[in-house]
């Protein structure tokens, strides 16, 4: 079992290689929410700032506040919109956002935006991350129809490797079209990573002849940390010693992640 599960991990970062000179992001089809999906975000118009008014949607992902107006994002979601919204996980009301700072080779982008009681997230700066252990993905899903609040998956660490040379880390976890840009959090509600793709099912099928799904990629702490120091960006190290169960970090978590919209 161990050695099938070592050559699983083998074959997902050879792909995770290939995928990301194509460039990472998170797909999926739309599916109908669970139970405990959440409330769904309602359609008007009057939510939206006027500063979107004549342009279309054209995609959403997730983002979190590293600092009080500063919210660290995916560049795939952020890096080609002509305007940007910032739901607040209450009402579904959104607020402007500006592209401050962004690296589409990192898959990283800082946007400015108008805070409202948010609290920003702390980063976890302890031992490398061992194969195994527990995350927590917390994002937007696209379940056809966007959710209001942010929603939780629970994951585990696929390569262990997270402190080393490669650009990824792997996690076991069901993400979908949404969850890019979102955080990827600790047994300790601290960010270890930043979801920037999901395995391609279909794609891998064909190129090793075998079924392999809900698998994510993640952005390193190491990399998210020099992203931010280059561009002079603050953010939180430490977090707080005890261990969380899934449904105090989603609460913790209500309060830094949120949905981003791009619009064009």
């Amino acid at each position: 079992m161990r050695g099938h599960f070592r050559i699983l991990s083998v074959l997902v970062i050879a792909y995770a290689a290939t995928a990301s000179a194509q460039g990472a992001g998170v797909s999926g089809a739309p599916a109908p929410p669970s139970p405990g999906a959440g409330a769904m975000r309602p359609l008007a118009t009057e939510l939206h700032p006027p500063g979107v008014k004549g342009l279309h949607l054209g995609g959403a992902g997730s983002g979190f506040f590293i600092a009080q107006n500063r919210v660290l994002t995916n560049f795939h979601v952020a890096g080609a919109c002509k305007a940007l919204t910032i739901g607040n996980n209450r009402e579904g009301q959104e607020a402007d956002a500006d592209l401050v700072a962004g690296d589409a080779a990192v898959d990283l982008a800082v946007l400015s935006t108008i805070g409202a009681g948010e609290t920003p997230v702390r980063f976890n700066t302890d031992a490398p991350l061992e194969a195994g252990a527990h995350l927590a993905v917390v994002g937007y899903p696209a379940f056809g129809r966007p959710l209001l609040d942010a929603q939780l998956e629970q994951a585990s660490v696929m390569d262990g490797d997270a402190a080393g040379d490669r650009r990824y880390f792997t996690f076991i976890g069901a993400i979908r079209g949404g969850n890019s840009g979102g955080p990827v959090l600790d047994e300790k509600g601290a960010v270890v990573g930043v979801v920037t793709a999901k395995i391609d099912t279909p794609a891998m099928y064909k190129k090793t002849g075998i079924l392999i799904k809900d698998i994510g990629f993640a952005i390193p702490n190491r990399t998210i940390f020099d992203f931010l120091r280059r561009n002079s960006i603050a953010f939180q190290q430490g977090e707080q010693a005890a261990t969380l169960a899934p449904a105090q970090i989603l609460q913790s978590a209500h309060g830094f992640v949120r949905q981003i919209w791009c619009w064009k």
